[in-house]
Order: C-alpha cells, then structure tokens, then sequence
C-alpha cells in the first residue's frame, strides 16, 4: 500500500499534482483508453486499472474548464475476485484505506434496499487540503463494460492555491474596470424584492452550505476558478446600490455595458455572454424568478417584475439577446 500524498492524485502509480490543469492532465496520459463522459465540468474519463493500492475500473478527472486545474478525481473500485452478487462487506477497501489515511472522521450505514444505485455504506477523511470519501453500493454498476462495487473520490479543497494561475488576471480586470469608472457614472438602477448576494461557490459537504460566505480573498479565488465572468463591483458603483439594486450601465470609453449587484459586475455586448431569464411558477414551492447574466445569477420573489424589466433594458441598451423561460416550482 502507497502512502498518501495530499500533493497529487494517482492514475495508477502515476502521480499528477494537484494544480495540473485537465488539459494538461489528459496530454499526461496519453494511453489511457478514453470513456465517453457526462454532463457538468469538463471531464476526463478513462480506463484506469489501479489507485491508492485498490483494484479500479476507471477514473474521472475533473476541473471547472479545460485551462483550469483539477479539482476532483473519482475511482469505480472493482468487486473482489469471485464475488458472486451478494453485498460486499465494507472492511473489503475501509481496511486499507484505514491502513492508508488512518480512522474515518466520518462513517455511516444506510437502511435503504441493498441496490446498485443506493450506497449502503460511506466513509470521509479530512485531509488539510484534500476530502476523500468512499461510498460503497448496494449492488454491482455495470458500466462501459465493466463492474464497480464501491467509489473512491478526491476533492481538492485548496482553492486558493488552485485559483492562482488565473487569479491576478481576473484582479487586474477588475482594477482596471475601476480605473474607467466615475462617480457620476449613469446607472439604470432595478430594485428586487428578494436581497441579492456576494458569489460564492458552497461547499455542499457542509452542514448548511449556503450560510455561510466566505471572506473577499476567498470569493476572489472562488470566483476566478468557477465564474471567470465576473469582476469585483467598482468601489463608486457599489456605494450607490443596497443589497436589493442591481444597476445596468454603460461602461466608459467602449462599447460595452455592465451588469452589477454591490458585490459582483458582469460585462455585456451584443455577443454575450448568454443571458436567461426563468420564471418559476408557484406549485410545490413558492415560485420566483432567475436571471442569468453570464456567471451572474440574480434570484427574485415571484411576481416581482425587476428582472423582466431588466431583461427588456439588457435587450434594449446593449442589443443582447435574452432567452425566456417559464416552469412550474417542483
């Protein structure tokens, strides 16, 4: 059994840092047989026959963009030899892995039926930049032509150190956005009913992931990795909005306009970035309405009219088009 480096992630006995952008990861490996992916981030998924001293399937590879490092590394972890179809006992991988990253912090069982898609047992270490956790499936996955029990997966946490790369570049875009701004700066000025928020990227792992926001340096990072549309507010934009305005306005000396919450600007041209605006109908939940600016969400109560009334000025002023969607709140 290898000992545990929180300073990569293993493809085999292949050692990638933490930091390794996905496209550089996958130019990395070069034989590893390719599987189809899924939606979300961008993913490299491949064949992969061992990790961490385990028998795998496969291995998933995945960061918030192409040029953007990797974030999150997963494993299907193949059944023991001559398994037959009854449940695995857990202690099958918690044992080496207990041998590897020392006792769980976290471990629990399930009650559900014993199948394929329910994880009957889960496992969590907390590592200082590094979560592992380990799910272990009520029946056997078969996928792309191979059998999985159990999950093994990596979430690289040190988003500080991985926004670096990009992050003074998306700072000296936000200075260099003040630096154009003046007070007398003319807004178009939109009150919402519900209170707009600062960006940031929850950690769903958290007991309430949504209380909590994390301070401007790491909003900054946060915001670098996952939302690279999105500036800091100008100091003389933000003073003159409340957490309930968003503000649309010409930026000076080119073509574009912004945009902004007190926190947050987005840019806008005609080209984009995309903008979408949905309406969610009250039935199980009590309806609302989304704008999507870009990176930039603004949420509303429903029957508010501010983001429809945006929508129409974005369409207006800037000659951007808006998409427009309506669905019933399940």
């Amino acid at each position: 059994m290898p000992s545990f480096n929180d300073q990569v992630f293993l493809y085999a006995d292949l050692a990638l840092t933490w930091g390794l952008t996905l496209e550089a990861t996958e130019a990395a490996l070069p034989a590893a047989k390719r599987l189809p992916t899924y939606g979300g981030w961008p993913t490299l998924r491949c064949r992969c026959p061992s990790a961490y001293g385990l028998a795998t399937t496969e291995c998933s590879l995945r960061a918030p963009g192409r040029r953007k490092p990797v974030l999150q590394a997963s494993y299907e972890l193949a059944p023991p030899p001559h398994h037959g179809s009854y449940v695995i006992d857990p202690a099958y991988w918690l044992v080496p892995l207990t041998h590897l990253l020392g006792p769980p912090g976290k471990a629990g069982s399930s009650a559900g039926p014993s199948t394929s898609s329910n994880v009957v047992h889960w496992a969590t270490w907390q590592r200082p930049t590094v979560r592992v956790s380990l799910s272990v499936f009520g029946g056997l996955r078969e996928d792309d032509g191979a059998v999985s029990a159990a999950g093994l997966y990596l979430d690289w946490q040190d988003e500080r150190t991985a926004a670096q790369p990009s992050l003074a570049a998306a700072l000296a875009q936000s200075a260099a956005l003040a630096a154009r701004v003046g007070a007398a700066s003319k807004l178009l000025l939109f009150a919402t009913a519900q209170p707009q928020g600062p960006y940031f990227h929850p950690d769903l792992s958290q007991p309430a992931p949504y209380t909590a926001t994390p301070g401007l340096l790491l909003r900054q990072a946060q915001r670098a990795l996952y939302g690279e549309d999105l500036l800091d507010t100008p100091a003389a934009i933000s003073a003159r909005l409340t957490d309930h305005g968003v503000a649309l306005w010409p930026v000076p000396g080119g073509a574009q306009w912004a945009v902004s919450t007190r926190w947050d600007t987005v840019l806008l041209t005609p080209a984009g970035p995309p903008t979408d605006l949905l309406t969610l109908r009250p039935a199980r939940g009590t309806g609302g309405v989304l704008l999507h600016v870009g990176d930039l969400q603004l949420p509303d109560a429903y029957g508010s009219s501010a983001l429809a009334t945006l929508a129409t000025a974005i369409e207006k002023h800037v000659g951007a088009a808006v998409s427009r969607r309506e669905d019933s709140d399940y």
